[in-house]
């Protein structure tokens, strides 16, 4: 579309401000580059709005991890055409890294931008709707922040591993990693915004590695310790780190009080023969050995995972062998995914593709013992005080209203609001007192910071 959009109508105000919608997709690496988007938006003088209101530009930050992720972005591709006809429609991300083909040929979008170029997108936005980057002068601290607590901040995305399933190499290349200083300038940058929580991000957070310039080379632990020391932000989040990146001086530093005490550690199988076929870089033993190592050290860590049913070639031994593992580890939330075959990957090609039916069944199987750990974990929370960052209140069926949030180690707590006092972007020292829903009811805070 070489000619500049028409923009919606709004004669309530003075000076017209293009309306944005984004909907993001995948993982919290798509929500850190989110982030970034909606804040030079933002900046550039746009406002934005839900994604099925009525916008100008409307961005689909896309996620390809299988199938169904694909078809996912083309439907809300497709959505935000019916929304506004005459918008700017943008496929950005993965899947146009990895099938850039398949989205040109849809009418419905106009821009598709790979995830190395994903950031460029704004520039190319401001082009074709005719807005100068500077053409508004906005209280953008004050925006930005909105209701937002927890800010996801990209330390490193790109992967080398090749996993026999994965296209994320290629969605998103080469490892790449940020800098120690802007990181800490991203850090500072949320605090001074308003939020109480950074979630420190990427492909494989635990691969960081940084070179300043001298014969030293940082790693992840290097890095929490720059941000702690340079930084006053109340809670740091890592995720996505593996089982041999667990050691004495990472547990250490996750033991500050600033620290989360909450890890993602991507198990994929439980099943020694299936993570093999997988091409993954660890083995069950070593995988074990640092959940013990965790789990002694911080006794009431959360720890999540991702686990892929039915890989070509998984018997129901085999699956067994996964369902037994994942009970062991007493994981508090298990994501399941059915395997999802992706062109140009080892295992597109391997014998013994599973049915849908046996993946749809085992999916569901593998999801009720999640059910039963997570209750299980809120269960052992019970008399237990938790540091609770407050992100929204809710009013049930019955007419109950609770503030609702997520302590350290990222469980959801329900605390009954017995006043109008605000209590968004807070965080509350409570005591959980039983199971509750999807995680645990509280007492009402006795500290608020």
């Amino acid at each position: 579309m070489s000619a500049p959009i028409r923009l919606l109508e709004t004669p309530s105000q003075n000076v017209h401000r293009p309306r944005f919608a984004i909907c993001t997709l995948g993982c919290k690496l798509n929500q850190a580059d989110e982030s970034d988007l909606r804040r030079e938006l933002r900046r550039a003088g746009f406002a934005e709005v839900p994604f099925n209101d009525a916008a100008d530009v409307y961005i689909v930050n896309t996620c390809t991890v299988t199938h169904l992720a694909d078809r996912r972005s083309r439907q809300m591709l497709r959505r935000a055409r019916r929304r506004n006809g005459d918008a700017l429609v943008a496929a950005i991300g993965c899947y146009p890294q990895a099938a850039p083909d398949e989205l040109q040929a849809m009418t419905e979008v106009d821009l598709v931008v790979d995830s190395y170029d994903k950031l460029t997108v704004v520039d190319d936005i401001l082009s074709r709707v005719g807005v100068p980057h500077q053409a508004f002068d906005l209280d953008v601290q004050h925006e930005v922040a909105g209701d937002r607590t927890r800010r996801m901040i990209k330390i490193q995305e790109g992967c080398r591993a090749h996993c026999s399933y994965c296209v994320i190499p290629r969605a998103r290349g080469v490892p790449r990693n940020t800098s120690p200083d802007s990181v800490v300038d991203q850090v500072n940058a949320a605090s001074a915004e308003g939020f109480r929580e950074v979630v420190l991000t990427g492909t494989h957070v635990g691969t960081y590695k940084f070179k300043p310039g001298d014969d030293r080379v940082l790693r992840l632990p290097d890095l929490l310790e720059i941000v702690l020391d340079r930084t006053s932000i109340p809670r740091i989040r890592v995720t996505s780190v593996g089982p041999h990146e667990i050691d004495s001086r990472f547990i250490q530093i996750l033991q500050h009080p600033r620290m989360q005490p909450h890890l993602h550690m991507a198990l994929q199988s439980g099943s020694s023969t299936v993570l093999r076929r997988m091409r993954r870089w660890y083995n069950l033993q070593q995988f074990r050995r640092s959940v013990r190592f965790l789990r002694e050290s911080i006794p009431n860590i959360g720890l999540t995972t991702d686990v892929i049913v039915g890989f070509p070639g998984e018997t129901e031994t085999e699956f067994d062998e996964t369902l037994e593992f994942v009970d062991e580890m007493r994981f508090n939330k298990v994501h399941v995914f059915p395997f999802s075959s992706r062109r140009n990957t080892e295992a597109a090609e391997l014998d013994g593709h599973v049915s849908p039916d046996i993946k749809e069944e085992r999916s569901a199987r593998l999801r009720a013992l999640s059910d039963a750990l997570a209750d299980s974990f809120h269960r052992d929370q019970a008399g237990l005080d938790a540091h609770v960052l407050i992100e929204q209140s809710r009013t049930d069926e019955t007419g109950q209203t609770w503030w609702t949030g997520h302590s350290g180690n990222y469980v959801r707590y329900y605390i009954p609001a017995v006043d109008h006092s605000p209590l968004e972007n807070s965080i509350v020292t409570v005591r959980a007192e039983q199971q509750f829903r999807d995680g645990v009811q509280a007492s009402q805070p006795f500290h608020v910071t």
